[in-house]
């Protein structure tokens, strides 16, 4: 291989990348192969030495910072043809209805979510509510009664008991 066929089968596989950065890998890897060729190797030679193509372009997008590879791939591919905003205009009539419901179901999918997980928490709450409250009701009805009997036959005795003893 070549020195040309080595650094175009790198360039070939980092396209995307802005073209300062394909420039910059591009010098440097061709310097990497002249030093090899200064040192005594043939062309051939010096790039046998190197890596595969395959894993240079690999080490380069490994160095790369993640936000830059994100910025370049958001980056749109291609700009919209005049015939394909034809397309989108003429053919609104029938993908934009077709948004709007798309759009909408969504939305009521999210509410009767959201109005299902309330109406279990009502339920709940209710539930807790009337569970507390028949506890309260069983035991005023149950505890309380005989406390205040007792109070009163207490009462009373110790009153009998005051008047037999004076």
């Amino acid at each position: 291989m070549t020195k040309q066929e080595y650094l175009s089968a790198i360039r070939g596989k980092i396209r995307k990348m802005p073209a300062d950065d394909i420039n910059k890998f591009m010098d440097y890897y061709s310097e990497m192969i002249d030093d090899r060729m200064e040192d005594g190797l043939s062309e051939e030679e010096a790039v046998a030495d190197m890596d595969a193509p395959d894993d240079v372009v690999d080490q380069i997008l490994a160095d790369m910072p993640l936000t830059k590879l994100v910025k370049e791939k958001i980056k749109p591919s291609h700009r919209l043809k005049a015939w394909e905003i034809i397309l989108l205009i003429l053919g609104s009539p029938i993908w934009a209805p077709l948004l709007l419901t798309a759009i909408v179901l969504v939305i009521a999918m999210a509410v009767v979510i959201l109005a299902l997980l309330l109406s279990f928490y009502a339920i709940v709450l209710s539930m807790a509510v009337a569970g507390i409250g028949g506890l309260l009701g069983v035991g005023f009805s149950f505890g309380i009664t005989p406390v205040v009997e007792r109070l009163q036959v207490r009462v009373e005795l110790s009153a009998m008991g005051a008047a037999g003893a004076g």
